[in-house]
């Protein structure tokens, strides 16, 4: 990716999250804007999404961006001054099940330590 791609991802994350938080700050409390990515040619950006809370929550919190798509690309348009502004293309994360399961590997790390460590004499 080269520097341009990633300095607009930056700023597309940042202004997004910042728009979220002032003018949907009830309805977006619980999205958090995860990742940017834009393509080369600068004319889409994907930008990824997680949701904390239950199923409810997720359904809202998609249809919430789906509502304020052209809004939030019209506030980014206005910050990044380029002739094409991206078009913005939003995907849910799961970092949830990432937490998950890296808490279980701990957790099983753990227990292995515990079950190899030698027993002293005073135990």
């Amino acid at each position: 990716m080269s520097q341009r791609q990633l300095r607009v991802a930056e700023l597309v994350q940042r202004e997004i999250s910042s728009s979220l938080r002032q003018g949907w700050a009830a309805e977006a409390a619980l999205i958090t804007i995860t990742t940017a990515t834009v393509s080369p040619d600068l004319r889409q950006c994907r930008v990824g999404y997680a949701v904390a809370g239950d199923e409810a929550a997720h359904k809202a919190a998609r249809a919430l961006l789906k509502r304020i798509r052209t809004e939030l690309r019209s506030t980014v348009g206005g910050i990044l001054q380029m002739k094409h502004t991206p078009e913005i293309l939003f995907t849910q994360d799961d970092i949830t099940g990432g937490v998950a399961r890296v808490q279980a590997m701990l957790d099983e790390l753990s227990r292995k330590d515990r079950e190899n460590k030698p027993k002293s004499d005073n135990d």
